[in-house]
């Protein structure tokens, strides 16, 4: 689903506004700015019609803004800083943008003091227009509605009995309109649609075996509408990690594994009506017992649903049915108890597929096991010993090229104009979306696990130590 115009209700000069509204809040507006800004910056840096308002563009998750129509091939080695701030804590999710509104999740601590928090940025100039502080820890990539005038984010409560918390925010200001906690592990970037906002829950390995699922919740309240576990039985577990997808009238996304045998809405992807019910259920690792995730997101095109799975396979499987259209093997370094698969989600611009496909070692006889080991590697995706690919095919899933990186590829790349835009190592890099060469890159102080944003304004990303940047084209680049 995108957002049309005829939704941008909300006029520039209120988006701008401090004036207090509604419920009682925690945002704060910070004037003591930590930004360095750019004074020559290009004609389109007001951020009027930016429009990236949820992970990887889109619900379908496609990664590809089709109106950005200054960038191209021949100029985008000429992007450069227009503003950059600190937030002082590790961004994990990747930035949303409206209306000249940058959206920024930091990502806190689950040990204590500071939590995370969500911060608006205006585009044109990186001036911090609210936070609003959530505590503990937080990873999910935001959705903004522009219809109600809202920004969904959630929080996960490790410290809580991993109850965690959903919050709807007033794009304006802020503010908070409703909090809903919820049991699990959230990450799992959320759907808005019809009154309700639909979000993945998580956290079903063992010890804790959490019944993870989907659960819709009413937009004007946050009350719970109802609620879908990808295992039915209470404390075994089950989980959905990566962002959901949305054709308009099925959810689709995909499905880890329960603490239990296996069941067969598990290690795959799901597809459900928007009243709860499965409309279909494939299996990745039949009979798996040991963490066959799909942790990425799903991608929806031309009738598809293709997604990685921990197995290193990427599938596209019929959206309607289920069925397999076709599968690449795209790591051949993983296996039972080492599996070493993806959990990128794959984006298009209906040319070409990218995607992450996870990690790879030097040794053949390397025995280490599963490299999913989170709390060995925060705040990076980083592992010792190991690099990643990101490679890029045609639409039956042929490859096309490969580029080996040190970091692991955790969301997505964004397309625009025939450029990949995606966090390598140390690195923003814009690359040739059809042979995967670099035509730009800009260096930071930290690794980078949050995806970038491509908007009329400009490009945006963050970094692991708490970095936002805006970069644009100057202001006397010519369009072509």
């Amino acid at each position: 689903m995108r957002l049309t115009s005829s939704l941008r209700f909300i006029s520039i000069a209120a988006v701008f506004s401090f004036a207090a509204m509604g419920c009682s809040a925690r945002p704060q507006a910070l004037p003591n700015l930590k930004s360095t800004v750019s004074s020559r910056i290009g004609p389109d840096s007001g951020g009027s019609n930016d429009d990236w308002a949820t992970f990887a563009y889109d619900y379908k998750r496609t990664g590809y803004n089709p109106n950005v129509a200054r960038l191209s091939r021949s100029n985008v080695s000429k992007l450069r800083l227009r503003w950059k701030y600190n937030v002082g804590e590790p961004i994990f999710a990747s930035p949303v943008a409206y209306a000249g509104n940058i959206i920024i999740v930091a990502e806190g601590s689950t040990t204590g003091r500071p939590g995370s928090a969500v911060y608006d940025f205006r585009a044109s100039d990186g001036q911090l227009l609210w936070k609003f502080p959530m505590d503990d820890e937080a990873q999910m990539t935001p959705s903004i509605d522009p219809n109600a005038g809202l920004v969904i984010v959630a929080n996960q409560r490790r410290l809580h009995r991993y109850r965690s918390n959903v919050f709807a925010l007033r794009l304006l200001d802020g503010s908070l309109v409703w909090r809903q906690p919820l049991y699990g592990t959230i990450k799992a970037a959320p759907v808005v649609d019809s009154g309700l906002v639909f979000i993945g829950r998580a956290g079903g390995d063992p010890p804790r075996c959490l019944q993870g699922g989907i659960t819709a919740l009413d937009e004007s309240t946050g009350q719970v509408v109802w609620t879908w576990h990808v295992d039915p039985k209470p404390k075994e577990g089950g989980s959905v990690w990566g962002a959901i997808a949305y054709d308009g009238s099925h959810l689709i996304f995909g499905t880890g594994n329960t603490c239990q045998a296996p069941v067969t809405t598990a290690n795959g992807a799901v597809a459900l009506t928007l009243g709860g019910n499965v409309l279909w259920n494939m299996v990745a690792v039949k009979d798996s017992e040991y963490d066959s995730d799909t942790g990425g997101g799903v991608m929806l095109f031309d009738g598809r649903a293709h997604f990685i799975n921990k197995n290193g396979r990427l599938y596209a499987v019929d959206a309607e049915t289920g069925n397999i259209k076709w599968t690449t093997d795209l790591n051949p370094y993983t296996g039972p108890r080492k599996w070493r698969g993806g959990f990128a989600t794959p984006t298009t611009d209906g040319t070409i597929i990218v995607e992450g496909s996870g990690l790879y070692t030097g040794s053949s006889a390397d025995d280490r096991g599963e490299f999913c080991m989170l709390a060995a590697v925060q705040p990076t995706e980083v592992f010792p010993g190991f690099h990643s690919k990101l490679q890029g095919m045609d639409l039956h899933g042929h490859v096309l090229w490969a580029r080996t990186m040190q970091n692991r590829l955790v969301g997505y790349v964004a397309l625009a104009q025939g450029i990949g835009f995606v966090g390598l190592n140390k690195h923003f890099v814009a690359f040739d979306s059809r042979n995967g060469r670099t035509l730009w890159s800009y260096a930071t102080p930290d690794y980078i696990d949050a995806s970038m944003v491509v908007v009329p304004s400009g490009v945006y990303g963050a970094d692991d130590g708490g970095n936002v940047y805006a970069l644009a084209l100057p202001s006397s680049t010519e369009r072509r």
